[in-house]
């Protein structure tokens, strides 16, 4: 096609359309790779790859065919058909450029792992919620506009419509932004923190992300993302182990229930050769310059617990290194030939509950 019958049939506007949809399918990758946040995954990345690639071909056949069937200026139909997708597109592609320019501008960097990346902070994601709202609403008029909607009394009563919507629904979604809100500006918690949720050892994850509605974990016990609704996250007790207490690191404890006959001496020795063994084991990076400490922390009528205390900073790795001090502890148990069993109480048999020698009503006799 020569430029001559190219001026015949596309106007001003479809020849700017097509030479920035162009641009935009040459230049996608590079372009998504800027805008998007570089901890998604590869395979998510290829999906909205293809999709903006897809959406720019889209529009460029748009407007090829209805300059070519519709050269006197083309049918509203159409029209609206390429314009209602296009302008939602475009709007949602200037949100994740300037917000991507506010996070770096607003955010904070932070290691994640191994990476840097630049993290969501209280001022960062109002500015974000507020950029939101704005292009929303300028997608809406645009959308309304584009459909037909030219009197302020019909755009005003779309408008009414989802603004009444948005008020009936405020209970299901306005706590979670609140909180969400709450968690970036108290810094309690932030992207890349090894946290434990409850009481429970094993359900210990890094905060991965704190979105709008929940905050994203990943858990490092079964590695698998968990997403927990902001508010929820305020009200459960969650230890953060990233923040320590002091310079030392965090505090761990190893413990073990040993009988009354088993000495103190003995005990020290079993510790510190798990100390020693740790030492030199790559795997388990222990804070060697401070002194571990071993205490009696309980004791009950049958056995005492002892516990060693000692520091670690790569919390990342704090189940890893829990289950390998265990280990080590009782492979040396075994070389000293000290015995972590805990003793049976009574054995309970059919039909001899009531000649149990350890019932109230037997003792002393």
């Amino acid at each position: 096609m020569n430029w001559a019958f190219m001026s015949d049939y596309l106007s001003t506007m479809d020849v700017v359309l097509l030479s920035a949809n162009l641009l935009l399918l040459l230049f996608s990758r590079p372009l998504l790779k800027w805008v998007f946040p570089a901890e998604d995954s590869k395979a998510h990345f290829n999906r909205r790859l293809s999709v903006f690639r897809i959406a720019n071909i889209i529009a460029m056949v748009f407007v090829v065919s209805n300059a070519v069937m519709h050269p006197e200026g083309g049918t509203v139909v159409l029209t609206r058909t390429l314009g209602v997708p296009l302008a939602i597109y475009v709007g949602w592609l200037i949100f994740f450029i300037l917000s991507r320019m506010i996070r770096r501008r607003w955010g904070y960097e932070r290691k994640r792992g191994e990476e840097t990346v630049f993290v969501e902070t209280y001022n960062s994601r109002l500015l974000t919620l507020i950029v939101g709202v704005v292009i929303s609403i300028m997608v809406l008029v645009a959308v309304i506009r584009i459909l037909g909607y030219s009197s302020l009394l019909e755009a005003g009563g779309v408008l009414g419509v989802l603004g009444v919507m948005l008020a009936l629904t405020q209970a299901s979604w306005v706590p979670d932004l609140v909180s969400g809100l709450v968690i970036l500006n108290s810094r309690l918690i932030a992207e890349g923190d090894i946290i434990q949720l409850g009481e429970d050892n094993s359900q210990v994850g890094m905060v991965f992300r704190t979105k709008v509605f929940f905050t994203e974990i990943l858990h490092l016990a079964n590695n698998h993302r968990i997403l927990i609704q902001n508010t929820k996250l305020r009200n459960m007790t969650v230890h953060n182990l990233s923040r320590f207490a002091s310079a030392k690191g965090l505090r761990e404890a190893l413990s073990i229930n040993v009988s009354y006959a088993v000495t103190e001496e003995q005990v020290n020795r079993l510790f510190l050769q798990v100390i020693e063994l740790s030492r030199e084991d790559p795997d388990l990076p222990i804070e060697n310059q401070y002194e571990v400490e071993i205490r009696a922390t309980k004791g009950g009528d049958y056995a005492v617990q002892w516990t060693c205390f000692y520091y670690i900073k790569e919390t990342r790795q704090v189940l890893k290194i829990r289950q390998l001090m265990l280990a080590l502890l009782l492979k040396v148990a075994r070389e000293q030939n000290i015995s972590l069993q805990t003793p049976i109480l009574y054995q309970m048999e059919p039909g001899s509950l009531s000649s149990s020698p350890l019932l109230p009503e037997n003792v002393g006799e």
